[in-house]
This record gives C-alpha cells, structure tokens and sequence, in this order.
C-alpha cells in the first residue's frame, strides 16, 4: 500500500488509540452524513462485538459541510473502539478509503459506506467463508435502488472491464472484506472511488490470492443525499481504468 502522505501518516498514527491489535477492522469514509454516521458505528458495534473481542472502526471522515465530524468526535468518545481521521481538505472517497485502509490493523480488513448501503447483520454470513479465502466479495443481489442513471454507469464498467481484463467477478464495486496480507502485499496506484477496489482485486487474482463472492442485498439510504455516480468520479474511473490496463497488459 503506498503512502497517501507524510502529513496523513502521522495523523493516523496520532488517531489510533487501540494497543492490542484487534482481530477485525470496519473502515467507514464519510462526507456529509451528519443523518446516518451514528447509527451506522453503533449498529456495527454491536454486530461485531458478537464475533470478535477486539475490533476497531475508523472513520475517514472527508472535510464534511455538515456535523459529521462532531457526531464523529462524540463517537471518539464515547466508544474506545472508534477512531477518527480527519482529512485536512476533501480528498474524495477512493483517497479516504485508501488512508482507511492504510491505517487498519485487523486481521480482517471490511469498508462499508455511512450510509448503510451493507447490512452489516451480514456479516455472520461472511465470515464462514474465512479463513479457507484470503477475499470476499459481497454481490448486490439487487439494484432496484439505484436510479437509472447509476444503473447505466455501473453496467458500463462492468462492459468495460470485462472488454480490458476478462470477466472474474461480477461486482467490484460494493463491498469486501481482505485479510490483511493482502491489503499489504499489493500497492493501488489508482485514486477514483470506484476502481481503487477494482484494481486491488484484479491485483489479487493476478498474484493467485483466493477469492469467494457472496450475493447479498444493497440497502437504499435512509438519510443524506448520495455522492456516488457523478460524471467527473466517473471520468476519474475511467482514467484510472485505463492506466492501470496500460501497466496490466504489460505482465
């Protein structure tokens, strides 16, 4: 994993408050979710208190407009188990989502969205799957949510991706959880939100990693207005996209 940057790191290292390390990390980025942050961190902290002794979440919170970062403190402090990081300007999901993971240190490494868009109740469902798989990759089962628009967009990344890299997975853009090998063993170049996934995974399969899919459902936000399937993240995608086929074409 590369550094996102010094400033960052040691912001990181500042936040992290849990010694020991913990069996299970959540990392939730988050911009503007002033409406659904505290219900997500609470519900999740009582689901994987039911799985694991010691876990942590952290929350990449992204230079909201709203009082997200306050909600986010007040959960500092009150859960010994939640850590903020605080980007200094809005550096856009895929970026957040990076620091996240740069800075989890479970064995077991999952992101999730503020919004809730996964049911984190899934997550008994999951975890059978480990340790025989070194990823799972959590499958919409459907997307009756979405608008037609974000319908459009995602079906032509997954055109796209099968045209540049062949058809391995259907979903690369929800949610998954790594062990943490893999999460240090491969760097990500790209920064978009919706191929900094992608190109881990496809790194993955390239180095022979094991890898299961699970179909489960997508949730519809409850609060908050959605930042995903903007036409400038899209462009950055599609940027990404192709630098990294560019490089992967030459292995």
């Amino acid at each position: 994993m590369p550094n996102i940057h010094n400033f960052m790191i040691m912001k990181i290292k500042n936040n992290i408050k849990i010694n020991k390390t913990p069996q299970f990390s959540l990392i939730l980025t988050c911009f503007n979710e002033e409406d659904n942050l505290k219900k997500t961190v609470e519900d999740s902290l009582l689901v994987m208190g039911k799985y694991f002794k010691r876990f942590e979440i952290i929350i990449v919170e992204d230079k909201s407009k709203d009082r997200s970062l306050q909600i986010a403190k007040s959960l500092v402090k009150k859960y010994q188990e939640v850590t903020v990081i605080e980007n200094s300007i809005n550096f856009g999901q895929g970026i957040s989502l990076l620091i996240g993971l740069e800075a989890a240190k479970g064995d077991l490494i999952m992101h999730n969205g503020a919004d809730r868009p996964f049911n984190i109740a899934d997550l008994k469902k999951i975890l059978p799957l480990f340790p025989k798989n070194d990823i799972v990759i959590v499958v919409r089962s459907n997307r009756s949510a979405y608008s037609f628009w974000r319908k459009f967009s995602s079906w032509g990344n997954n055109l796209l991706r099968w045209l540049l890299f062949g058809l391995h997975f259907s979903d690369l853009n929800f949610v998954q959880v790594f062990k943490k090998k893999v999460i240090k063993d491969i760097p990500i170049v790209s920064r978009s939100a919706a191929f900094v996934t992608q190109e881990l995974i496809l790194n993955a399969i390239q180095k022979g990693y094991k890898i299961a899919e699970i179909r489960l459902p997508y949730y519809r936000r409850t609060g908050g207005i959605s930042q995903h399937g903007k036409k400038r993240d899209i462009l950055w995608a599609l940027i990404d996209m192709i630098n990294f086929w560019l490089d992967f074409k030459k292995k």
